[in-house]
C-alpha cells in the first residue's frame, strides 16, 4: 500500500497542458463605401496582395497611418464585404473570432436599417478589414 501511494499521487497530479489559442482580432478600417458589388469576403495571406488590396481602395492618404504593419507569420486580413445597397443605413462588422485547433470560426454582423427609419438617398457598399489569427481553415457565419 504504501508503494502505490507515491505512485497514484504522481499520477493524479498530472494534467494535459493547455494549448493557448489566440481568438483576438483587431478592426482595421471600416467604410460604406468602397467595397466590392458583390456580398462575400476575401482572405488575404500576404504583404503583396495587402499592399494591392489598400492601393485598390483609393484612400486619401492620411487614412494609410491607419492600416496596421501585419505580421503574416502570425496574422492574416480578412476583408467582409456587405455588397452593393440601394441606400444608407447598411453596415457589416465581426461580432467575434474562435480559434478552433487552426479552424478560424468569424460570426459576422450585417446590420440593416430598420423598417421605417429614415436614411440617405446613396448607393453603398459597406465593408470591413480585419486582422485574424492565422489558421488553416477559415469559416464565417
Amino acid at each position: 500500500m504504501i508503494k502505490i501511494l507515491p505512485i497514484l499521487f504522481l499520477i493524479m497530479s498530472c494534467s494535459n497542458t493547455k494549448v493557448i489559442s489566440d481568438n483576438s482580432f483587431t478592426i482595421i478600417h471600416k467604410s460604406d463605401f468602397g467595397g466590392s458589388e458583390k456580398p462575400g469576403h476575401l482572405l488575404i495571406q500576404d504583404n503583396e496582395t495587402y499592399i494591392n488590396f489598400i492601393e485598390s481602395l483609393k484612400l486619401d492618404e492620411s487614412q494609410y497611418a491607419n492600416f496596421l504593419k501585419v505580421d503574416f507569420k502570425t496574422k492574416n486580413v480578412l476583408v467582409l464585404f456587405q455588397g452593393q445597397k440601394n441606400s444608407g443605413g447598411y453596415s457589416i462588422d465581426i461580432d467575434s473570432v474562435r480559434n478552433d485547433n487552426q479552424t478560424i470560426l468569424v460570426k459576422k454582423n450585417e446590420i440593416v436599417p430598420k423598417k421605417g427609419e429614415i436614411v440617405t438617398a446613396v448607393i453603398t457598399s459597406p465593408f470591413c478589414i480585419v486582422l485574424i489569427p492565422k489558421g488553416n481553415k477559415l469559416i464565417i457565419e
